[in-house]
């Protein structure tokens, strides 16, 4: 049990529970990660420099307006990884036509076996909820066998400013160098942090890092 009673959710059939009922029957922002424009993240994949037509994946993306902004730049080979099929259901309606070529996977990160290399991954704020170590290797097993020699890795959790729970689960907190030191065999290329508003006037800091798969 977590701090506030609920059951932390250990297995995939849980998980999938858990965030199903996260997004069900909710509006857009009605989450506290909700954001319009996805800055930081934008940010920091055009500083990757992956190209138009390389292989970007949003891992944990919820209903993340991310890929929507990707779609809008030019991007033509993205997928869209999330436990929740609602949430991706809401990503496909409001991408409409613009998203047809998008890929949208109800997958879990921990186990994650896509069939193709990608040249970027992207996760924000998956990684901290990861708070066993067991989990974190897990999800560098996912990442190895998704993310091609020289791929880009982009990752932001929550800061060590940042709260110390997210939708009623603990987390774990990283400065820069602690998240970078999450990812070996990567090198660290850039970090970023911004102080995230939500939608009911709170603020949460975010710490992210780009990083290289040597």
């Amino acid at each position: 049990m977590t701090d506030h009673g609920i059951q932390r959710p250990d297995d995939p059939a849980t998980r999938t529970e858990f965030w199903e009922g996260v997004h069900h029957g909710k509006d857009l922002d009605g989450v506290s990660w909700w954001q319009s424009v996805p800055g930081l993240s934008l940010g920091l994949i055009d500083k990757a420099g992956i190209g138009l037509d390389e292989p970007i994946m949003d891992v944990g993306a919820g209903w993340s307006t991310l890929v929507d902004h990707l779609v809008a730049r030019g991007y033509r080979d993205l997928s869209v990884v999330d436990l929740s099929a609602t949430a991706l259901r809401t990503v496909r309606d409001r991408l409409g036509p613009a998203g047809s070529d998008v890929t949208l996977t109800v997958a879990d990160v921990l186990d994650l076996h896509m069939g193709r290399r990608y040249a970027l991954w992207h996760d924000r704020a998956v990684y901290h909820f990861l708070t066993e170590p067991d989990e974190r290797a897990d999800y560098l097993a996912s990442l190895e066998r998704s993310l091609q020699p020289g791929g880009r890795l982009v990752v932001a959790t929550f800061g060590p400013d940042g709260p110390t729970t997210c939708s009623g689960l603990p987390i774990v907190r990283y400065t820069h160098a602690e998240l970078a030191g999450q990812f070996p065999g990567y090198e660290l290329v850039d970090t970023a942090g911004e102080d995230h508003h939500t939608p009911w006037g709170t603020s949460q800091q975010f710490t992210a890092v780009l990083m290289r798969r040597h």
